[in-house]
């Protein structure tokens, strides 16, 4: 990333002003270019000031530091929590309403990140769509911390991980993999298995933040990251979005592997701008191996295959990780872990998933909770907010936060591994 400052871009333009401009006119002149531009978050003007040659860099981050939120979006703030609050937000079970209190309200609604976040942008999903279960999403690194007193508290009811407790270091399962051999052998109840993880890249924001010269550029990097597998069973082929040919586009829908604009609850958080520049799938020649570019998160890195065998799959996993960090560095904190878009994959970033038919345990009332008891999630098989179809549901573990990448797989593996039992001793 060209001249990359605390998380934001820069786009440096030279424009020349005459030595006998006053500072004043300066910045009068270069807020005026900056309030011009389509993007809130486009970088720096230079200007020289004095005589001749000295250059100065200005950007909207340094002209609005000590500024206040302006009204307008306080208001909007203000409204969003009347509306939970009220008769239309009733029904409304989310994270955010449950923690978007009036203290905090008044604490964060003044507050703003470097590159212009605010509390609204953090909320907004969740105020539009008042089904959602968290609500909430992260519109650059810095808003973990700078909305503290909301996130925390979320965090900490989702995955049980309290503000003075840190996430382990690093251990994605190398030389353990075989510790997880076929959970469903003779292939009687799992039709596949996948293991995710999400990455975000060092120096950029998510995606609210993002300008279409970030997404890119982030698009040309992680190609090139791609193009240096020398792994056989890594090696394939990127597909943009943009431009993508009607046959391809076939090939990947049948494939299962193609993701689209549309998801309201990413629409209302402002992560669909600029589509679909910078977007795109890689996949691996066997189709086991695939990584969706800028659709939540920066990566979405995935290993499947049919049948059970998550030790082959984490370790394929493993394999393609370590390939793209030798090319392009992760951002990481050392409290939260991985850092993602969405609060819910902080930490190990990992779901593990099995594809799974349980008909007997699945007809009882109560098989949600057995799932929560064994820190299990529960989802249709199309992903989050479906339904199961022919009764197959897509069974994952529900921490991602507090523990290790292997703990994350291992946590699945022994839920699935639990209800297999129940299953074959149910009437």
């Amino acid at each position: 990333m060209k001249k990359a400052q605390i998380g934001y871009y820069r786009r440096s333009s030279r424009l020349k002003f005459d030595s006998s401009h006053s500072t004043l006119r300066l910045v009068e002149m270069a807020s005026q270019f900056l309030r011009s531009t389509n993007s809130r978050y486009v970088a720096g003007v230079l200007a020289a000031l004095g005589a001749g040659s000295a250059v100065y860099t200005l950007t909207p981050q340094q002209l609005q530091a000590k500024s206040e939120v302006d009204a307008a979006t306080i208001k909007k703030i203000e409204e969003a929590y009347a509306k939970l609050n009220g008769p239309e937000g009733a029904k409304c079970k989310s994270l955010l309403k449950k923690h978007l209190t009036k203290e905090v309200v008044e604490k964060l609604k003044t507050k703003r990140t470097k590159v212009g976040a605010t509390l609204y942008d953090c909320i907004r999903s969740g105020v539009y769509n008042l089904d959602a279960g968290v609500g909430v999403y992260a519109p650059d690194a810095e808003a973990y911390t700078l909305f503290a007193p909301l996130f925390d508290k979320i965090i900490e009811d989702y995955h049980g991980f309290s503000p003075k407790q840190k996430q382990p270091p690093v251990d994605l399962g190398e030389g353990k993999t075989k510790e997880f051999p076929p959970l469903d052998p003779k292939g009687k109840y799992i039709k596949s298995t996948r293991i995710r993880c999400g990455r975000s890249l060092k120096g950029y924001p998510f995606n609210p933040c993002l300008t279409q010269d970030n997404y890119l550029e982030m698009e040309g990097k992680v190609k090139k990251a791609f193009s240096e597998y020398s792994d056989k069973e890594l090696k394939g082929k990127y597909y943009p979005l943009d431009g993508m040919g009607k046959d391809t586009q076939k090939q990947l829908i049948a494939d299962h592997f193609l993701f689209k604009e549309g998801d309201r609850h990413l629409q209302y958080a402002n992560a669909c701008n600029f589509w679909p520049k910078g977007r795109g799938i890689f996949h691996n020649n066997d189709k086991t191996f695939l990584i969706w570019v800028n659709e939540e998160d920066h990566m979405r890195i995935i290993s499947m295959q049919e049948g059970s065998d998550v030790g082959a799959v984490l370790d394929r996993l493993i394999k393609g990780v370590r390939g793209i960090e030798k090319q392009v560095p992760f951002s990481r904190d050392d409290r939260l872990g991985w850092l993602t878009f969405c609060p819910t994959n902080l930490g190990s970033t990992v779901r593990a998933s099995v594809h799974i038919a349980l008909p007997k345990l699945a007809a009882r009332k109560d098989f949600i909770e057995i799932c929560e008891k064994l820190n299990l999630q529960v989802r249709g098989i199309h992903g989050e907010h479906s339904d199961s179809v022919g009764g197959v549901y897509d069974i994952s573990n529900k921490a991602r936060l507090g523990l290790s990448e292997y703990q994350a797989v291992k946590q699945m593996y022994d839920g699935v591994k639990k209800l297999i039992e129940m299953e074959e001793k149910q009437k």
